[in-house]
């Protein structure tokens, strides 16, 4: 069990990031989402997720992280989010500039249990995205809730060398790439 609470910790993780590209991504999964501004994006995002029988999160450090997106590596991201869980469901309501996403999984990576979430997008033009987001993970021998709250903002064209799904951090003002949403493993 060990192993699966780290394993799903891990991921959490690694999936949260998503989350504020992928809101920029919805403008693939709804008609009425505006269209983002394809280049170079920076997101900010504090999380924060407290685990059942385990000291509370108070880390407020954001975890910062840049993508090169076109429609493509947008709709992607918005895939990733959803798609990386088999048994979920994403619904998208509002229009202009305010929505609210109601989220449901079933078996989360596999592991019996459910993961609930609402919240709440808002967006300034085609360059900013605003998001907050509360869930509930309700799985075997693990219970977590999970706070969240970040910006994603355009920062220009994407750098020389990058291609659209490209994302990663800058480290002393250099993108450093960890990976391409759009390149299957």
């Amino acid at each position: 069990m060990r192993r699966l609470n780290a394993q799903i910790l891990r991921r959490a993780a690694l999936l949260a990031p998503l989350a504020l590209t992928a809101s920029v991504g919805l403008a693939a999964a709804s008609a009425t989402f505006p269209p983002m501004r394809p280049g170079f994006w920076m997101s900010s995002m504090v999380m924060h997720m407290n685990v059942a029988g385990r000291p509370p999160d108070n880390d407020s450090t954001p975890i910062v992280r840049y993508a090169c997106h076109d429609a493509a590596s947008m709709a992607a991201a918005m895939k990733a989010l959803g798609g990386a869980m088999n048994g979920c469901t994403f619904d998208l309501e509002g229009s202009g500039s305010h929505f609210t996403v109601t989220t449901h999984c079933t078996n989360p990576m596999g592991a019996p249990g459910t993961v609930t979430g609402t919240g709440t997008i808002t967006t300034h033009g085609d360059t900013e995205v605003h998001f907050v987001e509360n869930s509930v993970s309700n799985m075997a021998k693990m219970h977590m809730t999970m706070a969240a709250t970040g910006d994603s903002k355009w920062v220009g064209a994407c750098p020389a060398g990058t291609v659209p799904g490209d994302f990663g951090i800058m480290h002393n003002g250099v993108f450093q790439k960890l990976g391409n949403r759009l390149i299957k493993k």
